[in-house]
Order: C-alpha cells, then structure tokens, then sequence
C-alpha cells in the first residue's frame, strides 16, 4: 500500500532528471566546491608526472595544456556531467555526454547510467573529509564528503567513482540525507513527499497496475477448478482426438504388416 508523507523535501537544483518516470528525489553536488578540489589535483598530479627525467621534452607542452582553458572546462564539463536521484528501483547515477582530450567531438565520452538496487545494497556511509590528497610534495587539502554505497556482489576493484566500492558519490551538498534516504528506501518507508514502497517491488521496479485485482484473481480460481462459462476445456476432451488419429494410425500398420507377412 501507498502512504504519502506529510513534509517533502526541498527542491532540487538539478533539473537533468526533471519528468523522469520512477524518479523520488534528485540531490544536488557542489559542483564549484569538486571543480576546485578536482582542478588543483589534477594539476598538481600533472606536474609531478614532469619529475622523472624521460617525460622533460613534453613539459612545456604539458604546462600550455594545464594552464589552458580547456584544461578547465575539461574538469568542469565532467564533474557538472555527474547526476544522483533515488527511484523506485534505487539508487541511479549519471554521468551525462562531455567533453575531453582536446574537445573534438571524436574524443566526446558517452553517457553512462547506472542504478544500485535497494535489496542489493549492504552499506551506505558517509566518508567526512579529512587530510589530504596527491603528489606527496604538492598535496591538496581534502574537501569534499564522500558517500560510499557497497553491494553484497559489489565490483571491490573497479567500482564507479573508485575506490572499490559498488559506488562512490563526492561533493554532495546533503550527504547524511541521501544516507538516510537510502535506508528508508531500503526498509520500504519511502522518503520526503514520495510514497513508500516494498524494497522487493522497489528494487524490481513493480508496476502496481500489472497487480491482481479481486476480479482477476476470481475469474482465475473459476478458470481452474473449471467453473463458468469461460472455463478451459477438460484434459480428456483434449486428448479424445488425439488417442482416436493414434488408434486408426496403428490398425493401419497393423494391416500393413500382416499383408507382408502373408506374401512371405
């Protein structure tokens, strides 16, 4: 059954998913606050990269390169590509069509989507940040929360977002809500202003319009134990047919083999 909450959530930002069906809440990332972190370590790994004396020829090309615009919108394009809301068949993730490389349209990377189910998720955290990260001389202070989703089956090794987790969010404004969401959804309670739903029929996507009614479930008993008018017809009558061609097929034979034998 369908309880709706009394309190909804405030409106997302993010209208990538906006008339979506199954879709129950979109949450919006801190796309300036990740640009800033992903820039500054994507450079800096950049620049360590020059230290080793056979990669000196190319360091004027790579210091044109991270110092241009491209080099930023390249960053920027991929972390406002990325897209998280919560349907009734769970958790999806998108990351939209951008660009990269030198942003040919050859070099453009596909979208990607992928849907975490509720009954196939086991741990849901959320990582606050602390320390830092990259070369170990040019380091940059983490920023970003981190959400790590894990699956009974998880990819341990090549998780999306990394990390070897099933999935792996950063840079979300709310992340102890997408938590809390999640676990609702999971223990079929249903989240702010979204109804609340079976975590098997939510992980299955279950149209409750394909569901029996009482006047399908009666016409099947009726069917079944060969009441009404519209009962099937009874096993024997089925058969009757069949056993009478059978019966002639072999008197047939029969005549045909006392005939030979007869000859001989």
């Amino acid at each position: 059954f369908f309880l709706l909450r009394r309190t909804m959530a405030p409106p997302s930002k993010d209208k990538f998913f906006q008339g979506e069906e199954g879709v129950l809440a979109v949450y919006d990332i801190d796309y300036e606050k990740a640009f800033d972190f992903n820039y500054d370590l994507t450079k800096n790994s950049s620049f360590m990269v020059m230290i080793h004396p056979m990669c000196w020829p190319a360091l004027p090309f790579v210091c044109c390169f991270v110092n241009s615009s491209m080099f930023r919108d390249n960053i920027d394009d991929k972390i406002r590509a990325q897209h998280v809301a919560i349907t009734r068949d769970g958790i999806k993730y998108v990351t939209d069509r951008h660009k990269t490389g030198c942003r040919m349209d050859c070099q453009d990377q596909g979208k990607v989507s992928k849907t975490v189910p509720f009954d196939k998720i086991t741990d849901c955290d959320v990582e606050e940040p602390a320390g830092a990260s990259g070369p170990c001389c040019c380091m940059v202070q983490n920023t970003l929360t981190t959400v790590n989703v894990d699956t009974a089956s998880g990819s341990r090794g090549d998780g999306v977002g990394g990390g070897g987790h099933e999935l792996t969010l950063q840079g979300l404004i709310d992340p102890h809500q997408f938590k809390k969401d999640v676990w609702s959804m999971k223990r079929g309670e249903g989240i702010q202003g979204s109804a609340v739903v079976d975590p098997v029929s939510a992980s299955m996507g279950m149209d409750r319009s394909t569901e029996p009614t009482v006047e399908m479930t009666k016409a099947k008993s009726s069917s079944f134990f060969g009441g009404g008018k519209s009962a099937a017809p009874s096993a024997t009558s089925d058969l009757a047919p069949l056993m009478v061609e059978n019966n002639s097929l072999l008197k047939e034979q029969n005549s045909i083999l006392q005939k030979i034998l007869a000859k001989k």
